[in-house]
């Protein structure tokens, strides 16, 4: 094979890294295609020239999780080379406001407590809140909206925000069909549109004629110099001197995509062995997420230390200082490659091509499993599935984009 058709073959994980030490069947993926394309990341559909609608304020309705809001960030920037000028707000679950808040590209961040709406629904309190952020929401007399979410609740927002133009999926696309009443304009993915930004790209694109170059566009998560000084602080305080640093966030909502334990502490433990002056944080949300981080800390050896309780922008900023990170299909993995950290990931019930961070600084591994990307949340073959992707086959995806010991 000539070495362009295996720089090729390598990208789309067709080649191991390193064939001792990549089990038969456990594939390594780079994040999607990682070429350079087209550096303005738009460009006319077609070759022809095309003159784009002028949108003086533009609603982006991406409401959750963590992981899907970090995916929708391209958004952003593709808006900003197709409509420069244009005033663009984003509405957001408030859990995850935090990934927008301070965003140089975005005029507002429309957060609301959706969680406690539906919650507290019958309490005058919530409903008078809600009201309140739905007028809030109103004031910002958009031109178009584009839904991003699909669902019922973010096409019952998209309308109530009074936006003439309401893009969103079609329903072959759409995840609830109660959405399509809230939209008018439907837009029909593509079969090259894998990736999920891609999808999301799709709908953003439509009325501007242009077709997209996810390569070329940037997210953004802003921290503020505050945030910014206290993941420095945290930073050189526990590894003032180490080199490089190396995080790990094991957590996630499913079962079925977690590793076990000993799992990340093996592939650390592979890590220190190339790095001995390497530092390893282990990042954590919940109490359980943290009682699991002191696990792998146990099993781990060498310069291993948990992270304190963190805001959602200080831990961009970490993730922004370390460069590195090491974690299941889980939203701080798209914080931290949103952030311009490395990453490597492990995919079990769910898609890499479709969910991984995308670009040549990323690698994944996919369970080779005949049944791989089930998104099953309970599976009898869930062990089994976990055993299929080799802790040694992690620690040579990162040493790779490490690069050689210093």
């Amino acid at each position: 094979m000539d070495p362009q058709g295996q720089d090729r073959a390598h990208r789309r994980g067709l080649l191991p890294l390193h064939a001792e030490g990549v089990r038969p069947g456990a594939r390594v993926h780079a994040g999607g295609h990682g070429g350079h394309g087209d550096r303005r990341g738009a460009r006319p559909h077609g070759g022809e020239r095309v003159t784009p609608p002028v949108f003086r304020r533009i609603l982006i309705v991406k409401l959750s999780a963590l992981g899907d809001v970090a995916h929708a960030l391209p958004v952003i920037d593709f808006l900003g080379r197709v409509a420069p000028g244009a005033e663009i707000d984003w509405v957001v679950d408030r859990r995850f406001a935090g990934l927008l808040d301070g965003n140089p590209r975005l005029r507002r961040v429309v957060a609301l407590d959706l969680k406690r709406w539906k919650r507290e629904w019958n309490a005058p309190a919530a409903r008078r809140e809600a009201s309140a952020g739905v007028a809030h929401l109103r004031e910002g007399d958009y031109e178009v909206a584009f839904d991003l979410q699909g669902n019922s609740k973010s096409g019952v927002i998209t309308r109530l925000s009074g936006a003439p133009l309401r893009y969103g999926f079609d329903r072959n696309g759409a995840r609830e069909a109660p959405n399509l009443l809230f939209t008018n304009r439907k837009v029909a993915l593509r079969p090259g549109d894998r990736h999920i930004s891609q999808k999301l790209l799709r709908i953003v694109s439509a009325p501007f004629g242009v077709e997209f170059d996810l390569s070329a566009l940037r997210s953004e998560i802003a921290s503020t110099e505050a945030q910014a000084r206290r993941a420095a602080q945290v930073v050189g305080e526990i590894f003032p001197s180490s080199s490089p640093l190396v995080v790990v966030h094991a957590g996630t909502t499913w079962h079925t995509k977690k590793m076990d334990p000993g799992f990340w502490a093996e592939a650390l433990r592979g890590l220190h062995r190339c790095y001995p002056r390497m530092g390893a944080f282990l990042s954590w949300g919940s109490e359980e997420e943290r009682i699991e981080a002191e696990r792998i800390r146990g099993g781990a050896g060498g310069r291993v230390e948990l992270l304190p309780k963190l805001s959602l922008g200080e831990l961009a900023a970490v993730y922004r200082i370390c460069g590195h990170l090491m974690a299941p299909d889980t939203g701080p993995l798209h914080v931290a490659a949103a952030a311009g950290a490395k990453t490597v990931s492990v995919f079990r019930v769910t898609d890499g091509d479709r969910n991984a961070p995308f670009g040549p600084r990323h690698r994944f591994l996919q369970a080779p499993m005949p049944c791989t990307a089930c998104l099953r949340k309970r599976c009898a073959r869930d062990e089994e599935c976990r055993r299929s992707i080799p802790a040694e086959a992690v620690a040579e995806a990162m040493a790779e984009l490490i690069g050689k010991p210093a």
